[in-house]
């Protein structure tokens, strides 16, 4: 019996997600590295990227982090995640993760990183700018 390779999943950083990663490492350079180091194990870890579209999942050991849906964008057919680093402390805690995967190109595109008070208000300048993102990458809305 013959089997086809099982698919692999990637991850890729907008240029919005860049941008505010940048940022941040302007602001603290400890959370900056603290979040890339974590996109990068994430990036090369396929099990992780296998759990970033479970609700609720929580990742638990050396670098855990839980996922959850963005309930207003799914309410529109936007399927957005975030994702919270429970591992970081101090200023670099503050920040989530937003990101959408791309089910026919097998991708996690990670579209912004927000502060922890962001309200994920969908009129708001920030979640207008994620959703354009989406939007323009192509990625199927449900």
């Amino acid at each position: 019996m013959r089997y086809s390779p099982s698919r692999t999943y990637s991850l890729a950083l907008h240029n919005d997600a860049e941008v505010d990663l940048d940022r941040i490492y302007e602001e603290d350079e400890d959370a900056g590295a603290d979040i890339e180091v974590f996109l990068e194990e994430a990036k090369n870890n396929q099990e992780t990227l296998d759990n970033l579209t479970r609700k609720g999942y929580v990742q638990y050991g050396d670098c855990p982090f839980d996922v959850k849906e963005w309930e207003k964008a799914k309410r529109l057919k936007y399927i957005l995640w975030r994702i919270r680093l429970l591992w970081l402390e101090g200023s670099a805690a503050k920040y989530r993760i937003i990101y959408a995967f791309h089910p026919v190109e097998y991708r996690y595109y990670i579209l912004g990183i927000v502060e922890r008070n962001f309200n994920y208000d969908l009129n708001h300048e920030r979640s207008k700018q994620i959703i354009a993102a989406y939007n323009a990458l192509n990625i199927p809305r449900y």
